[in-house]
Order: structure tokens, then sequence, then C-alpha cells
């Protein structure tokens, strides 16, 4: 039997955990025998660029998106293309060689139903909590019709989109240990304390995420408020892309940090690249979402063993089982944070045990050769099944 092909189809031209994930599990497939492409859709945004770059055939097609229902001039517009979007695909579909279509996302309504209509195996991959109504539920119908495999992110997306007895594999994202690796990583303390800001003389606690109220970061600067004011010393960096259509809830997180009176202890320092590095310095990395899938970042402070604290959201407790890996606290509960983050910093011998168990757990359950082998098992099982 011929080794798999897989069409990677995605609803975001933009580069995120979903691309992330298909090219790192895409890349180390080819040796293996199994080829991936990708359909992106046109506009603004660097994953159709990345994958070519990794050496991967991408194809580029107008696919608009639904919009959550006060959006009405959208979703017209949307309702109004869907038949030519769907013919289209099926052609695309059917003049590519590929014996598997694995979409990306929840709202993938067109390639799904093009996919469907082909001979080809159907992958329905589902990586948030996010997606409003009427599409979630409409999302888990056409999935469980159309889908010859549901993916889901973690246990807790399962639970989201579907009935306890609804079938569905559960693929984690991949941490790669080579790269969010404790030794090999080497940090110049001094200097990149200086560059983000940083007081040099006291922890650090740390989160990452873009700034985005579903992120919490209302609840983190409350929090750091609560410790301040209980005596502790700490210095926070806010790693994280300013994003255009949240402005002004960074103008909001800015007038909070002001009045806290945390000027001096809160940076927001931006989009930065070197996570494994930032994650070196951090005494402790903060997750205070009120809402996520499966989040990577937690995953990589995990890996680097950095201490974490995370909020109960999503797969979180299925990343941190237990108080053996790390701390976890309710969502948008600050007080409940700040304790967390004071027990991390003020027992270092007991966050140092919950690190290492942490990254024992990233190496069994979460690395990119796991993910990697969970992907080929998938893709192969469907063709033997075809």
């Amino acid at each position: 039997m011929s080794d798999p092909r897989v069409l990677h189809v995605f609803s975001d031209p933009r580069f995120g955990g979903p691309g992330t994930r298909a090219i790192s599990v895409g890349k180390a497939l080819r040796s293996r025998g199994i080829t991936s492409e990708f359909l992106v859709p046109d506009g603004p945004g660097e994953l159709a660029a990345k994958a070519r770059d990794e050496g991967f055939d991408v194809y580029e097609a107008t696919l608009p998106r639904p919009h959550s229902p006060p959006r009405i001039l959208e979703n017209v517009r949307y309702l109004s293309s869907f038949p030519r979007t769907v013919e289209r695909l099926t052609d695309e579909i059917q003049r590519s060689s590929c014996d598997v279509v694995h979409l990306n996302t929840p709202y993938n309504f067109q390639p799904a139903l093009a996919a469907h209509r082909t001979s080809r195996k159907l992958i329905w991959h589902f990586n948030d909590t996010l997606t409003p109504w009427p599409l979630r539920p409409l999302a888990s119908r056409f999935a469980r019709r159309w889908a010859d495999e549901i993916v889901v992110a973690a246990d807790a997306v399962h639970d989201y989109y579907f009935d306890p007895k609804a079938p569905s594999r559960t693929i984690y994202a991949p941490v790669d240990l080579n790269v969010f690796d404790p030794v090999s990583v080497d940090v110049d303390e001094t200097a990149l304390r200086a560059e983000l800001g940083l007081d040099p003389d006291v922890p650090v606690v740390g989160t990452v995420g873009n700034i985005n109220p579903i992120k919490g970061h209302e609840s983190l600067l409350r929090a750091v408020a609560s410790l301040v004011d209980n005596g502790n010393q700490v210095t926070v960096p806010i790693v994280g892309k300013r994003l255009k259509s949240r402005e002004e809830y960074y103008n909001k997180l800015r007038s909070l940090r002001s009045e806290f009176g945390l000027d001096d202890q809160v940076q927001f320092v931006g989009f930065r690249s070197d996570i494994p590095e930032l994650l070196s310095l951090f005494d402790v990395f903060v997750l205070p979402s009120i809402a996520e899938a499966c989040p990577i970042v937690v995953l990589e402070a995990m890996a680097m063993e950095c201490p974490v604290v995370a909020t109960d959201v999503g797969g979180v407790p299925e990343e941190i089982p237990d108080s053996d890996h790390g701390w976890v606290v309710p969502p948008k509960d600050s007080d409940a944070l700040a304790q967390a983050i004071a027990a991390a910093l003020d027992n270092p011998e007991e966050s140092r045990r919950r690190a290492v168990n942490a990254r024992e757990r990233v190496e069994s359950m979460f690395s990119l050769e796991a993910c990697v082998d969970r992907h080929e098992d998938l893709y192969r099982s469907l063709v033997e099944e075809a």
C-alpha cells in the first residue's frame, strides 16, 4: 500500500497553533514517507509563506469564513458564496493527489462538504473552545455526519463540542523537546532583564499570550497588586502581541497597571520569538486565561522546568493533573492566583520538584515525537480502511 498524502486545510491565513502543529508534524512525517500539502485562504497572514519556506506545496484560495450572528452582512456574503466555494474546493481536492483531507478548524464547512463529496478520507480537527453559537452545534452535527475521524486537541475540547458517546481521537499539541530544553538553552540573565526593563534583583513572574481578554491579564494584574501589597517583590513581563482589534483592551490594562501602582513592576514587552530563553528566565510562569483548548505555552513552560501556575480551563487539567506538576486555580480568581504564585515563590524546593515532574510528563505525553506517531497512525489507519 502506498504512503498517505495529506492535504491540510485552514480557515485563517494567519500563523498560529494549528499551522505550527501541521508544519512541525509534516516535516517529521516526510522521513516516514507521508507527504503533506497545504490549502490556505488568501489574505494577510504568514501561514502560506512559512509552509512554503519549509518545502511544502501550498495552494491559496478564496475561502470565506462564517461569523458570529451580529455580523449579518458578512454572513449573508458567506452563505451566498457557499455553493460556489464548495464546487471550487471539490474540484481542487479531486485534482489533488491527496488521500486524506485534514481540516484544522472547527468551522471549515465548505472544505468539509467538498471532501465529503469526493472519495478522500476526512479528518475534522477541533482545536479551540471559542466557537460561537450557532457555529458550535453546527460544527458538531456536520462533523459527526461527514468526518471519517474526529480529532480533538484535548478531552476538554471533546466535552465542549460533543456528547460523551460521540467518538473522537485526542491528539495533543506537540512540544519540540530539543528546542525547549532547560539544559541546552543558554541565557544571559542580566542582559535579558535589562532588555525587557525588569528589575535585576527580584523574582520574575511572567506570562506569554496575545493581549486579548480571553487571556485573563486583568486577573494577573490584580494578583500582582495583591502580592505587592503583601510585601512580595516581583517583576512581571507580559509577553504578547498587541492586536489591532484589541487595542481598547490593551489601554484598559495599562490604566489598571497605573491604578494599582504597578508601573515599576509590570512591563508590556510585546511579541517575542525567544520563548525558551524567556521561560528559562522566569521564576514562575502564569497562565491566567479564562478560556483555552490545550495551551501549548503551558507545555513549553513545563518542558523548560519552569514552575507553572495556571487556571482551570480547557485542557489545562490534562496538562497539569495534580499538585505534583504545578498549581491549578479557578479562572477569574485573582486571590487564588496570587496565593498560588506566592506559594511557588516561597517554596523553591517544592517548585523545583513540581517543575522536574512536569518536564517528565511532557517527555512522556506531549513530545513532538509522540504527536508525530499519533498522526502517522491516524493517516495510515484511514488509508488502510479506504
